[in-house]
Formats: C-alpha cells, sequence, structure tokens
C-alpha cells in the first residue's frame, strides 16, 4: 500500500486478502464479535442474525451474476423458490423424508438447472431485454410452484421438517446460527478466490465490454452460462435453508419484490463487490425491522400504521436512489475510504495538485 509504510516483496503477499496488520487485528475482532453473539444476544436478535445470513448469500450470488458479469436479473427469487420447493416436494413424496444432505444438494442442482435454461437468453440479450426474460423466468418458476402448492391440496404452504445432519439437529435459532455463519464463510472464500481466477478475471472482461472480451480469446458464451449457472445454483441453495429455517415453503414468500430488493442489496451495498454484498443484506433486511420499531418507540397512531409498507418501500427507494446519485460505489466506497483514513492516521491523504482551473 503506497505511503502506508506496508511494502510487498513477493506476488503471494501482492494477492493476499488481508495484506495489514490493520485489516488482520479487525478481521479477528468482528470473527470474535460474530461469534460470541449468540451467547449475548436475545432470541429475537439471533433469528434477526439468521435472515442477514441467509439474505448475505443470496446478495453475494447476485453481485457475481450483476456485479462481476454484468447480466442483470430480477428473476432472484425465482431462484429461491426453486431451492425451497425441491426440498419441499422431496419430504411430502417420500416416507420417510430424504436426509438434509440429500434434499439440499438436490435443491442445488434444481436451481442450476433452471439458471442453465435462463441464461440461454443471455447469450443474445442484453440491458432491459435481459431483464424482461428474467422476469418471464420468475413468473414461470413462481406459477409452476403455486400450481404444485395447490395441487397437492396445500393451499397455505408446505410444512418442512426440522433438517439434522447427522447428530445435529437443525432446531433452534443458536444453532441455526453457527451452521448458517459457517456456510457463509465457505461461500464466501469460495467466491473470493473464484473471481480472482481466470474465471473470475473473464467473468469483469465481459462486463466490462463482451466484445473486447471475445477479441482476447474469452468463450464469452461459456462464461455467461456459468455464473448463471452457479449463481442460480447456490441460491437455490439459500432457497432450500431457508425453508428449513423457517420449517415452510409458500409461493406467495416469493414475489417479484424479492428480487427487486435484492438488487436494492447489491447497489446499497456496493455493485461488484463481495463485501458490499454483506453491507447491502444487513442494511435491506434490517430496515423493515428497524421502522417498525421505529413506530413503536414513537409509538405511531393505528390509522398511520396501514402506511407501514408504504413507508418500508419508499424507504428502500430513498436508499438506493441516494447511492446511485450520491455515492455509485455503495457502502463499501465509504467503507474503503474510512479504512484508508485509520490506515494512514496520523498522516493526512492530500490529493496531487492538478493543472487545470
Amino acid at each position: 500500500m503506497p505511503g502506508s509504510g506496508h511494502f510487498k516483496t513477493s506476488f503471494q503477499k501482492d494477492m493476499a486478502v488481508f495484506d495489514t496488520p490493520f485489516r488482520k487485528l479487525w478481521l479477528g475482532i468482528l470473527l470474535a464479535a460474530v461469534v460470541a453473539f449468540p451467547f449475548f444476544a436475545p432470541r429475537y436478535y439471533i433469528h434477526l442474525g439468521n435472515l442477514v445470513l441467509l439474505s448475505s448469500i443470496g446478495a453475494l450470488m447476485l453481485n457475481i451474476l450483476t456485479g462481476y458479469t454484468g447480466l442483470i436479473s430480477l428473476g432472484h427469487a425465482a431462484f429461491l423458490a426453486a431451492g425451497g420447493f425441491t426440498v419441499a416436494a422431496l419430504v411430502i413424496s417420500f416416507n420417510p423424508p430424504p436426509p438434509f444432505w440429500v434434499t439440499v444438494p438436490a435443491a442445488g442442482v434444481v436451481g442450476a438447472l433452471l439458471g442453465l435454461l435462463a441464461s440461454l437468453p443471455a447469450l443474445r440479450l442484453r440491458a432491459v431485454y435481459l431483464i424482461l426474460s428474467t422476469v418471464s423466468i420468475h413468473y414461470i418458476v413462481t406459477l409452476t410452484v403455486s400450481l404444485y402448492q395447490s395441487g397437492a391440496g396445500f393451499i397455505s404452504g408446505i410444512n418442512v421438517p426440522v433438517g439434522t445432519i447427522g447428530p445435529l439437529k437443525l432446531e433452534n435459532s443458536k444453532v441455526w446460527f453457527y451452521f448458517l455463519l459457517a456456510v457463509t464463510i465457505v461461500v464466501t472464500i469460495v467466491c473470493i478466490n473464484l473471481v480472482r481466477s481466470r474465471i473470475g478475471r473473464a467473468w469483469m472482461a465481459i462486463r466490462d465490454r463482451d466484445i473486447a472480451a471475445a477479441a482476447l480469446g474469452v468463450n464469452v458464451a461459456y462464461y455467461k452460462i456459468l455464473a448463471f449457472t452457479f449463481s442460480s445454483g447456490v441460491t437455490a441453495i439459500v432457497g432450500a435453508l431457508g425453508a428449513y429455517y423457517l420449517n415452510f415453503a409458500a409461493a406467495e414468500e416469493y414475489t417479484i419484490w424479492v428480487g427487486i430488493f435484492y438488487i436494492a442489496m447489491i447497489i446499497v451495498g456496493g455493485i461488484g463487490s463481495i463485501l458490499g454484498s454483506f453491507f447491502g443484506a444487513i442494511i435491506i433486511t434490517l430496515t423493515p425491522y428497524l421502522l417498525d420499531g421505529l413506530f413503536h418507540w414513537i409509538n405511531v397512531p393505528p390509522r398511520f400504521q396501514s402506511y407501514f409498507f408504504a413507508i418500508q418501500f419508499a424507504t428502500f427507494g430513498l436508499l438506493v436512489a441516494m447511492f446511485l446519485i450520491l455515492e455509485p460505489g455503495g457502502l463499501v466506497a465509504l467503507w474503503r475510504k474510512l479504512r484508508t483514513y485509520f490506515e494512514m492516521w496520523p498522516l493526512k491523504y492530500h490529493r496531487a495538485p492538478t493543472t487545470t482551473k
């Protein structure tokens, strides 16, 4: 890092993710705080933490597709629905139900196949046309799972039993927190290494200019299909884990607004940033609960509480508009500025003088 006193003397050190004592220190503090969180937090807060972890993986997968590959998708909820209903269909079709370690990978396979199908329009379509194709995928999938749910006689949704992995039963919020934290860490490490590999460089080349990438020898069609397949497969696993965590899968939960919320996550957090996926997931997931707590704290009259959902959607829209206008890089860009300030402290960072008036 120029000017910070931390010099790199090898390629391995230059490629290190946490390359300074400052970053290693705060990573250790963060991990210690997260691990200790369930021992001090109320059960409700642990539940919110589980929702954030699930949303973080989903936002990370959308960022791989949109932020790193440049393929905009509004059909993220369809892949979540595919995962959740794959689990639901398997547990009600067999007696005894298949174990957790069978149904969750099966959901990933179904999501990957669906992503393969959804990637075909991406080979020809771009921008708004690709968005419309992913919206059509969303409605096809949600209509299919809705018909399956009603046809199977489950009007309001399908109950999913408690997941078990060997002797471990995922039956309370604390156990789920540590399990989801482990899954999140594994997926994050895979994504960090993936985007720094040949595949990640190919994705970013396609995002920046697919014609130039093809001229440089990148197989654009292959890498677009790979991005969709990988993203949708892991997203379906998130949907499967969500169904097990809530012990429930309902077609009404996977609306188009879910896909829009995930788009808001990567915009607010930072498009094309793994860390930004976590920032955006935290903000967008917790905003409704913060607004609800604010309503109760200021004792909003009941006649105004009916406007809660309108205020919630307006808040999301305001957040997205503010970041698009004021800080297109998202929260991760603000974090990098703050991090640089503390890494350089007590020295001050000055811009180089310009020659323009």
